[in-house]
């Protein structure tokens, strides 16, 4: 069970280590994008990108310094092995398919309770977030238009979100699955999955109104990366999930 000399984690410590990052990510975008759109006279997707790419770096950065704050040795071999990051095998894969399969047939059926949370106010979404940042984003999304900027041509908004995008997902992943999932397994044996999962869907907190249809899914990906001890599966899973946006950039962009 032991990844390197790693030490089990309390019910006190994953809250300490979700609380904090849950709370920067909610400030950013809470709090600094709007202010950038209203005080700069930006469009949304100015701060936006700013808090993304910057509290995203800082989740990287932090599940590095996280590494070493454990006194594990400086070498990749080391690190791979710590975070589970070693080669992924053929089961590897099919389990990553099968969790990104069961992540977006859970989001998406649970759409209705995102409207529904939304309609209470602690848990609908700040004013000024654009359409795309709400739960009806479909019925009001217009083509060549994101978060408030026209992007035909911005070939440099797909380009900075793709940066974004990969520090958003080896960031977090390597923090939930990486650090702190072998260590909830240490304090919390076969359940530390459950520790886990509850663990990432509280850090989704800027997005309240979608927590309970993330929660399934961010289960089962926690259970899967337990099962099969392998990070790469929540890499993939997550990635994909998360590449939409990419996708709906792009198709701007080319116009």
């Amino acid at each position: 069970m032991n990844d390197y000399d790693t030490k089990p984690m309390r019910i006190w410590q994953s809250l300490l280590f979700t609380a904090v990052p849950a709370a920067l990510i909610y400030v950013a975008i809470w709090v600094v994008a709007p202010a950038i759109t209203s005080g700069l006279s930006q469009p949304f997707l100015v701060g936006y990108l700013i808090c993304f790419g910057t509290t995203e770096v800082g989740f990287f950065a932090a599940a590095l310094v996280a590494y070493r704050a454990e006194g594990n040795p400086p070498n990749w071999r080391a690190f791979t092995q710590r975070y589970r990051l070693g080669r992924p095998c053929r089961g590897d894969i099919v389990w990553a398919i099968a969790t990104l399969a069961v992540m977006l047939i859970t989001y998406l059926g649970l759409g209705f309770t995102a409207q529904w949370l939304a309609s209470i106010p602690a848990f609908s979404p700040h004013p000024v977030f654009p359409p795309e940042l709400r739960p009806d984003a479909q019925a009001h999304l217009v083509i060549g238009v994101f978060m408030g900027m026209h992007i035909k041509g911005a070939w440099w908004v797909l380009v900075v979100y793709l940066v974004a995008w990969l520090f958003n997902i080896f960031g977090e992943e390597m923090w939930y699955r990486g650090f702190m999932l072998p260590r909830q397994e240490l304090a919390h044996g076969r359940l530390g999955w459950l520790v886990n999962g509850l663990s990432f869907t509280l850090l989704h907190i800027v997005w309240k109104w979608n927590l309970l249809a993330l929660l399934p899914g961010s289960l089962f990906l926690a259970y899967a990366a337990q099962r099969r001890r392998s990070t790469w599966i929540g890499i993939v899973a997550h990635g994909a999930l998360n590449f939409t946006p990419i996708v709906a950039i792009a198709a701007g962009v080319i116009g």
